[in-house]
């Protein structure tokens, strides 16, 4: 995964990460999945990869972002991660709310392997205010150490927001997903078992709490992704 990846995965989790809410929860709000394209996306693998993504279950308004329009959404919220970042270095996007979160997780998966797609990332669809207690999944690596998994979950337990922590093996994953995709057309046969990873499932309790070190999980050794999703999810 390119430099700017991360930039704009660590943009998505800030947003939420300093926020508290007075809402009851909405475990089963929507989801916001995010498409970056690899810089080199031919036009022919943008459209393959929009088409495909509309062609998801429970995926709707599905929006084409401009590298300027990303661009200037870091510079507004968070100018301190451009550092030499230009417009021209940071990657086109896709983005799409997926309004079954039973699905999400699969659909984040598949687009994962299309060609043309960097990196895909799930959060919590904007909402005023945000309901209290939201999800984390700690996506670990594939070949994440035993030492490196007990430091993770270490440091997610020490997180003053954390209210529980669950271990899923990628097995487990794999036959979870399987089992929530069906019926929902042909997302079940998309999966396979060689995408899923090891996950920390986190329920986070965010009523006044404050602020967390969130993006500071996303770079530990062995973690490949941090995901904030409505608490439906886990």
């Amino acid at each position: 995964m390119r430099r700017v990846a991360p930039v704009l995965a660590l943009l998505l989790l800030c947003g939420l990460s300093a926020c508290t809410s007075e809402a009851e929860p909405e475990e089963g709000a929507s989801t916001t999945l995010t498409v970056l394209l690899d810089p080199d996306v031919t036009t022919a693998q943008k459209t393959a990869v929009e088409q495909r993504l509309r062609a998801m279950p429970s995926v709707a308004d599905v929006v084409l972002k401009t590298r300027d329009q990303a661009y200037e959404r870091i510079r507004e919220d968070s100018p301190d991660l451009l550092a030499d970042v230009k417009p021209e270095h940071l990657p086109e996007s896709f983005s799409a709310t997926v309004t079954d979160a039973s699905v999400a997780e699969a659909v984040n998966l598949v687009m994962g392997t299309v060609a043309g797609v960097e990196w895909v990332g799930l959060t919590m669809a904007e909402a005023d205010p945000l309901p209290t207690r939201i999800g984390a999944i700690v996506r670990l690596e594939p070949t994440v150490t035993g030492e490196q998994r007990a430091a993770v979950e270490e440091a997610v337990r020490a997180l003053p927001h954390a209210e529980s922590v669950e271990f899923e093996d990628r097995d487990a994953a794999y036959a979870r997903l399987r089992e929530q995709c069906q019926g929902k057309g042909d997302l079940a046969a998309q999966l396979d078992s060689r995408m899923t990873r090891p996950s920390l499932r986190v329920t986070l309790g965010m009523k006044g709490r404050g602020e967390t070190d969130l993006p500071g999980i996303g770079r530990l050794d062995g973690v490949e992704g941090l995901h904030l999703v409505p608490v439906a999810m886990l």
